[in-house]
């Protein structure tokens, strides 16, 4: 591990997914010394985030890097955002035993994703991944019924139950509610901590969420990347406040990620 911090924060929304967000505004909400990772030319880097910005604004031609894609990525020497599940893998490669994302992947009517990657490398691999949900467009129910099927265990942060990243959902049971003192303590192995957004905070207009998914699917026709386009649609649907509410989640779990001791 390279430095007394415990968790590396995946770049996937960073690079792609905070459309009306500028870098001023991720500097000054970003709190002191979380590391984030990415790939630069085929290199794994774990660096700040003025460092990652900085060099996000240089480069045009990015790739998106999920844990399978990863390795690959780095013998083709290419540059890239690493999403939840690829975060998850140079977590446990460089000994970091934490890793922190947002909107997560599961499983869903999306063509690269009928099962993301985040799951079986929940799995795979013994890490902590604390997140907020799988994204409202999965199948969130059959999406923990897999994880608990498959030896995850899945937690709440001051809550039992899941019910949407930016919508508000139905309400599916975690294995366990945690407070804040019980995060701190968690014990190794394969666990979910979901770090829910305030429902008051959520998006209300559930037109848009229908509108998004739209366009995921019209990006995937087009042979692009579905979530990428879905946030940006999103963006110019709520004007601006679905992308500041995954920053400002992200950052909560970042602040969760900060209280682990393990």
């Amino acid at each position: 591990m390279q430095s007394s911090v415990n968790f590396v924060v995946e770049t996937a929304l960073l690079g792609q997914g905070l459309v009306s967000v500028s870098n001023s505004q991720i500097e000054e909400l970003w709190p002191d010394g979380a590391l984030v990772t990415w790939l630069q030319k085929g290199r794994v880097v774990v660096g700040s985030i003025d460092e990652f910005l900085y060099y996000k604004d240089q480069i045009k031609s990015w790739r998106r890097l999920d844990g399978l894609k990863l390795y690959e990525g780095m013998k083709e020497g290419v540059d890239g955002f690493l999403t939840a599940s690829a975060a998850m893998k140079v977590a446990r490669d460089l000994g970091y035993p934490v890793a922190v994302s947002a909107g997560i992947g599961g499983i869903g009517d999306i063509i690269e994703e009928r099962l993301s990657y985040d799951l079986p490398a929940l799995a795979e691999i013994e890490i902590t991944l604390i997140a907020t949900s799988p994204k409202d467009m999965l199948d969130i129910p059959g999406t923990i019924d897999w994880l608990h099927s498959n030896g995850v265990k899945t937690f709440g942060f001051g809550t039992e139950y899941c019910d949407g990243y930016v919508f508000v959902g139905q309400k599916t049971q975690l294995m366990q509610a945690l407070s804040h003192a019980e995060s701190g303590s968690i014990v190794r192995g394969h666990n979910l901590i979901l770090n829910p957004i305030p429902h008051e905070k959520r998006l209300q207009n559930r037109d848009y969420l229908r509108e998004a998914i739209k366009a995921g699917k019209q990006a995937e026709q087009n042979g692009m990347h579905y979530h990428p386009a879905a946030n940006r649609r999103l963006d110019e649907l709520s004007q601006g406040w679905s992308s500041l509410i995954q920053l400002h989640s992200l950052i909560a779990n970042i602040a969760v990620a900060q209280n682990i001791t393990i």
